[in-house]
C-alpha cells in the first residue's frame, strides 16, 4: 500500500480551498484594474448600439422601445436597454455598468459553485470556480455593456432556485426567467431544463403552476406597458427574422452577416424598409428564410452543422466591443472588405486568447467519455440536456462564439468533474 503523500497535492481539500481563494482574489483584482483602465472607453458593435439607444431614450425622457422605434429594423434587447436607461436615471452615467457587471460576476461565480455542489461535490464545485476564473472571456466580460452576463446571471439564478422544492423559489424563478427573456429571447432553454428536472424529481404540480404564474404575469406586465406606449405587445427582442435571414441566403456562412442586409442582390435586402414596421420586416425575413431553406435543404443542413462548430470555435469575444475585431469573418468572407492578412491575424489572436478554453473543452470531452456512466444519469443528465438543447436551438439562427456563454458553465462543470474523478481514481489505485 502506498502512502497518501503521493496523492495529487492540488486535490487535497486544504490546497483546493487555498487555490480557490487566491484565484478568485486575482480574478477580482484584474477586473477592478480593467474597470479603472477602461472607464469611459468607447464601445462598438452591439454593445455600443445598446448604449446609444439608451442615451437617446434617456435624453427624450422615454423608456425603450418608444413610438419612434416602431419603424426600426427590430426591437433589440429591450430589457437590457431599459436596464441601461435606469442606470442613467440613477447615476447619470453608463460607466457604472462595469461596476454592476462586477457584482453580477460575483453572483454568477457563487451560483456556479452552488450548482456544482448540488449536482456533483464540493471539490468539483471548487475546481469549477477556479476554471471559470481562468477563462479569458470571464475576465474581460466585466467591461462591455453586453447582454450575456445579466441574461446568464438571471437564468442561472432561476435554474438554481428551481432545484429547491420550495414554492417561493419557483415564484421567483418564473419572475427571473421573464426578466432574462426580456434581455435575450432564449430563456426557453432554461425553462425546459427546469421542467424536465421537475418531472424527474416528481415534484408536486403546484411548483410548475407557481413557475408559470409568475413567468406569464411578468411577461403580461412588460408587454402591456409597452403596448400602452407603442401600440404593440412587446415583451422580448424581435430579432428572430433578421437572425434567421442572415443564415438563410446564398451568401450565408452560418455566422452573423449583417452585410447581406444592405446587398440589393441578396434576399435579405428589403427596399425602402424604413417605411415598414419592425413587425412587417420580421415577417418578410422569416418568410424568405423558410422559402430559401425549403429550396436549399442540403446547404441549409450543412450550414447547421457548420454553426455548431462556429458556436464553440473560440472564447475571446468579450474584448472585441472595446478593442475591435468584431465582424471580421463577415467582412472577409461575405462583404470582402477585409484583407486576408487582417483575417488571419484576428483568427490567430482569438486562438491564443482561447487556449485555456480549449483545455477546459478537452477536459469536458474527456469527462463525458471516461465517466459517462456517472454523467449520463439523473440528476447530472439535466446539465447535459441543457447544453444540448441550448446548442441545438441557438444553431437554428446565425451564430457567434459569444452565444455559447449561457451554456459554458456546463462545460466547465464537466471539466471540473473529470479532474476530480481522475484524482479520485488515482487515489483509489494507491490503496489497492
Amino acid at each position: 500500500m502506498q502512502t497518501n503523500n503521493s496523492y495529487p497535492a492540488f486535490f487535497k481539500p486544504d490546497n483546493i480551498s487555498a487555490t480557490l481563494k487566491i484565484t478568485v482574489a486575482c480574478w477580482l483584482l484584474i477586473q477592478l484594474a480593467l474597470i479603472v483602465f477602461l472607464w469611459g472607453h468607447p464601445q462598438g458593435s452591439d454593445q455600443g448600439a445598446y448604449m446609444r439607444i439608451a442615451q437617446e431614450c434617456y435624453d427624450l425622457g422615454e423608456w425603450y422601445p418608444a413610438a419612434k422605434h416602431i419603424h426600426a429594423d427590430y426591437i433589440w434587447a429591450p430589457g437590457f436597454i431599459n436596464y441601461l436607461i435606469l442606470q442613467l436615471h440613477l447615476w447619470g452615467t453608463l460607466n457604472i455598468n462595469m461596476v454592476l457587471n462586477l457584482v453580477l460576476q460575483i453572483i454568477t461565480l457563487w451560483l456556479i459553485f452552488k450548482t456544482g455542489l448540488y449536482f456533483f461535490s464540493r471539490q468539483t464545485a471548487q475546481i469549477a470556480v477556479i476554471l471559470w476564473c481562468l477563462l479569458y472571456s470571464n475576465l474581460l466580460i466585466v467591461a462591455p455593456a453586453g447582454t450575456e452576463l445579466p441574461f446568464f446571471c438571471l437564468s442561472l439564478m432561476a435554474f438554481y432556485l428551481a432545484l429547491s422544492p420550495k414554492l417561493w423559489c419557483f415564484l421567483v424563478a418564473g419572475f427571473l426567467l421573464a426578466l432574462a427573456n426580456w434581455i435575450r429571447p432564449v430563456m426557453i432553454i432554461f425553462l425546459l431544463a427546469i421542467l424536465i428536472h421537475l418531472v424527474w424529481k416528481r415534484m408536486n404540480w403546484k411548483y410548475g403552476v407557481a413557475l408559470f404564474f409568475s413567468l406569464v404575469l411578468t411577461i403580461v406586465v412588460i408587454g402591456k406597458a409597452t403596448e400602452k406606449k407603442t401600440g404593440y405587445f412587446i415583451y422580448q427582442s424581435t430579432t428572430g427574422g433578421v437572425n434567421l435571414i442572415m443564415t438563410s441566403n446564398d451568401d450565408a456562412y452560418g455566422g452573423v452577416a449583417a452585410s447581406v442586409l444592405g446587398n440589393p442582390d441578396n434576399i435579405a435586402y428589403i427596399p425602402e424598409k424604413e417605411k415598414l414596421t419592425f413587425q412587417e420586416k420580421d415577417s418578410i425575413w422569416k418568410a424568405r428564410s423558410i422559402e430559401w431553406m425549403l429550396q436549399n435543404p442540403v446547404k441549409a443542413s450543412g450550414l447547421y452543422i457548420r454553426k455548431i462548430a462556429g458556436l464553440y470555435v473560440e472564447d475571446s469575444w468579450s474584448d472585441r466591443p472595446l478593442f475591435g475585431g468584431d465582424g471580421i469573418v463577415d467582412s472577409y468572407i461575405v462583404a470582402e472588405k477585409a484583407s486576408r492578412q487582417q483575417f488571419i491575424t484576428q483568427i490567430l489572436l482569438r486562438v491564443l486568447k482561447s487556449l485555456v478554453y480549449y483545455g477546459i473543452f478537452a477536459l469536458a470531452l474527456y469527462a463525458l467519455f471516461r465517466f459517462r456512466k456517472k454523467v449520463f444519469r439523473q440528476p447530472t443528465l439535466i446539465l447535459l440536456l441543457l447544453l444540448v438543447m441550448g446548442t441545438a436551438m441557438t444553431c437554428l439562427l446565425a451564430v457567434s462564439p459569444r452565444y455559447h456563454y449561457p451554456f459554458l458553465f456546463v462545460i466547465v462543470l464537466l471539466a471540473a468533474f473529470g479532474l476530480e474523478q481522475s484524482a479520485m481514481e488515482r487515489k483509489n489505485r494507491q490503496y489497492e
